[in-house]
């Protein structure tokens, strides 16, 4: 171990070497006109050009996403190095390792200027959403804590969807359509198109895109209770996007721009795989039942198959007006904008397994009680999310000052409603048998509604104000200092009211409220070597907010006291601080495009999700950890028509000591946060000419390493430790693309994960140490054909 630490040291320092000597020593031609392309970004809040932004980012403009097949963020992720996603359960990005399912995001996702995340709150476990990918300016994925310019919730760093402004001058047309086929699976397409221009001409101007997509499924579900309830290709989904947007320039000084963007995604059923089963068939009350009729799922063989016993459908919509206005007087620009952010979710879980197993233990784990032809137990969250927000700023825009300013204020208020049921209408029936009695002998609390075990109802409202600046001073004509700060006053108030059978009297309330005021500073220095060369070293704080938790119930009262927990209504905010060294270079008259990174971030007073034996959770600021790595991106285009591409990064993120609760460790000194170690994303493109025709062949390679831990459940003390658990596969994919151009109009065949790597990338027993296990795989091989036009 030692050894493997020093040899990450050493390539660190490497790195680091590289990135401030190597870059700078490659020789540079004039520019023959063929050049890579340099993209605009503003990830400073003021339109800079990638290869001068002292920042480590990632941007795609739609041309380069619909040549690398980007058809989602998924695809966005494994083609980005330093970032990754959730695989299963609830959607979080992570970026540089910072990564938590407990309280606020740690990652921001913006549309524009909106930001769109969303906390895992005491009764809300769904994670963020995320916008599909069509008709976008850009994608920029900025790594790194941004806490100065788009505060709490980018301690990792922020995913940033910038949409198309509408044209005053020109009309122009966007569309996309696809038919695909999954291997072992159905038939999924997309149909999206987009139109803008002026309606009055220099003043004026509209853009309205409409986009449906349906993603095909391929694993079949088998109730285990009900022969009868069988289903094929369970987990389509469909997504309907609706943008409109108008720029209104009523004076050359003044631009306003309303917009609204509609996103409604439904999926029909749950991903996750049935891949082992017990040893032995049936349970206590049922000892001929067989929970996996078909056998389990054989991905190699093209068998995927799912055993919950009820459909799991889930939608998720949201909407987002927005008003942004601009004005520009003696080089100044003064911008405000407006933004409401609504979102509802509602799902319908199978909790069969998990809750009848907390009630009457593990031997009923499938529970059939006498009488009943199924006895299934379902969660239906149902969740709300109101956020608005407003931002004011003024930026100077002289490009010649040698001191460039941005200084803005901001408010933001959030509502959170979570409602959660958890259905067991069996549960009178099952405790008769189990204990031999009626619960209402025994004194247990009735079920909501005749019908659920617990019900929770969740409201919290979280308001923020803030002002930031950021200065960028020029010591030198090529060196520059850049200071930067935000100071925010953060309220939150909550109330949780539970009710159920876990509860003396039925009942349990947690409210109140709580406030802090953190700093998020910035300071960088960047050396503009050359005009193609840029070197740039930065320390940045990131921050997130804290949160509530439900009350424990009154089963969970003796161990709370034990370990000092009391009834920990509430959990504080937590920080990064991060420092950066980076290098971009354009080289040989822009054949060569180079960026690198090198960071090192601390992760203080972690909020932690604790598991405790009673079978409920709570969170609690606990752990540090410590996250470095690199991020090195490489483009070259050797010859006119070929361009190739590497992408690189590393990550190692580790708790840097062990804390226990009695004997059990909740973390151990080295355990590691779950993230990627190794991400390798290598492309080539080669143009060419067929019938006069300009063509296209694509390769995209995108490799991700497999984390062999330290993992919570590979330490023998661990109350989670389960030796039987495998490591999971690399999540490695080819994909191929070819094409031709006709004018306005692209025609393209693409492969997607043609090798067909359906290894479980995740797998685990639906508890510690159980008999039921479940997985998830990559989608298998899909191939489509694509049109796109533009005009």
């Amino acid at each position: 171990m030692l050894r493997d630490r020093n040899s990450k040291g050493m390539l660190l320092c490497g790195v680091a070497a590289f990135i401030m000597t190597g870059g700078h020593a490659m020789a540079r031609t004039q520019d023959d006109g063929t050049a890579i392309e340099e993209i605009i970004v503003t990830a400073t809040k003021q339109s800079t050009a990638l290869s001068k932004t002292p920042i480590s980012i990632a941007a795609y403009s739609q041309e380069a996403l619909d040549k690398r097949g980007v058809r989602d963020i998924r695809d966005v992720i494994n083609q980005t190095p330093g970032v990754d996603i959730t695989r299963s359960g609830a959607t979080r990005v992570t970026i540089r390792g910072i990564d938590s399912s407990a309280g606020a995001a740690t990652s921001a996702i913006y549309i524009d200027d909106t930001p769109i995340q969303a906390r895992n709150a005491s009764l809300n476990y769904n994670g963020s959403t995320l916008p599909y990918i069509f008709d976008l300016e850009r994608v920029e994925v900025l790594r790194g804590p941004q806490g100065t310019l788009f505060g709490a919730s980018s301690q990792g760093g922020a995913i940033r969807f910038i949409t198309p402004t509408p044209s005053l001058t020109s009309y122009s047309g966007y569309g996309r359509a696809a038919v695909n086929q999954v291997k072992n699976g159905g038939e999924g397409y997309e149909l999206g198109v987009a139109v803008g221009g002026p309606i009055v001409e220099d003043k004026i101007g509209a853009r309205i895109s409409f986009f449906h997509r349906k993603d095909a499924g391929w694993i079949d579900r088998q109730s285990w209770q009900n022969a009868a309830s069988r289903d094929e290709n369970v987990n389509t989904s469909t997504a309907t996007v609706f943008r409109a947007a108008l720029t209104i320039q009523p004076t050359e000084w003044l631009t306003i721009t309303p917009s609204i963007y509609h996103q409604n995604s439904k999926f029909a059923d749950r991903t996750l795989l049935t891949t082992r089963c017990p040893a032995t068939t049936g349970s206590v009350i049922n000892p001929t039942l067989n929970p996996c009729p078909l056998g389990v799922s054989d991905p190699d063989h093209g068998k995927f198959l799912s055993y919950a016993s009820i459909p799991q459908p889930s939608s998720d919509h949201f909407t987002v007006p927005a008003l942004k206005m601009v004005a520009s007087a003696d080089g100044l620009d003064f911008t405000s904008v407006s933004s409401f952010f609504k979102r509802h979710v509602m799902e319908t879980n199978d909790a069969t397994h998990g809750n009848d197993r907390t009630s009457f233990g593990n031997a009923y784990l499938y529970p059939v009680t006498p009488g009943f032809q199924q006895s299934i137990t379902w969660q239906n969250p149902n969740i709300y999310q109101n956020l608005f927000t407003q931002e004011f700023r003024i930026n100077n825009t002289d490009p010649g000052a040698r001191l460039k300013w941005s200084v803005g204020a901001y408010f933001s208020r959030s509502a959170l409603r979570s409602d959660l049921a958890i259905n067991e209408p069996h549960y009178n029936a099952l405790y008769l048998v189990r204990y031999g009695r009626t619960p209402q002998a025994a004194g247990v609390a009735p079920l909501v509604n005749g019908i659920a075990r617990y019900y929770g109802n969740e409201w919290t409202v979280e308001k923020t104000t803030a002002v930031f600046a950021n200065l960028d001073y020029k010591i030198l004509d090529n060196l520059t200092l850049t200071l930067g700060g935000r100071y925010s006053k953060d309220t939150l108030d909550f109330d949780v009211l539970e009710r159920g059978v876990s509860y003396a009297g039925g009942v349990s309330r947690a409210s109140g409220s709580m406030s802090k005021k953190p700093f998020t500073p910035k300071v960088a220095l960047s050396w503009q070597a050359t005009p193609e060369a840029l070197y740039y070293a930065s320390y940045a704080r990131g921050y997130r907010s804290g949160g509530v938790n439900k009350a424990l119930p009154d089963v969970c009262a003796t161990e709370a006291a034990t370990l000092g927990l009391g009834k920990a209504g509430t959990y504080d905010p937590d920080t990064t601080d991060s420092y950066e060294i980076g290098s971009k270079n354009r080289l040989f008259g822009g054949k060569v495009q180079f960026e690198a990174s090198a960071y090192y971030i601390e992760w203080k007073n972690i909020q932690q999700q604790l598991r405790l034996t009673c079978a409920f959770s709570l969170v609690a600021n606990t752990a540090s950890a410590t996250s470095k790595g690199v991020d090195l991106n490489l483009n070259v285009r050797p010859v006119e028509n070929l361009l190739l591409g590497l992408g690189v990064g590393y990550n190692d993120a580790t708790y840097d000591k062990t804390i226990q609760i009695g004997t059990a460790p909740i973390v151990v000194a080295g355990q590691t946060l779950g993230q990627t170690p190794w991400t390798v994303n290598l492309s080539a493109e080669y143009r060419f000419k067929v019938l006069e025709r300009d063509s296209f062949v694509r390769a995209q390679y995108n490799y991700r390493s497999v984390n062999d831990g330290p993992f919570l459940y590979q330490v023998p003390t661990s109350t989670t430790y389960d030796p039987r658990r495998p490591l999971p596969s690399e999540p490695t994919t080819l994909d191929l693309r070819a094409g031709v151009d006709l004018g306005r109009v692209s025609l393209s065949i693409y492969g997607e994960n043609v090798l067909n790597n359906v290894d479980y990338i995740s797998e685990s027993s639906t508890y510690v140490n159980g008999p039921l296990w479940t997985g998830a795989t990559l989608r298998p091989r899909t191939i489509g054909l694509q049109a796109i036009a533009r005009y």
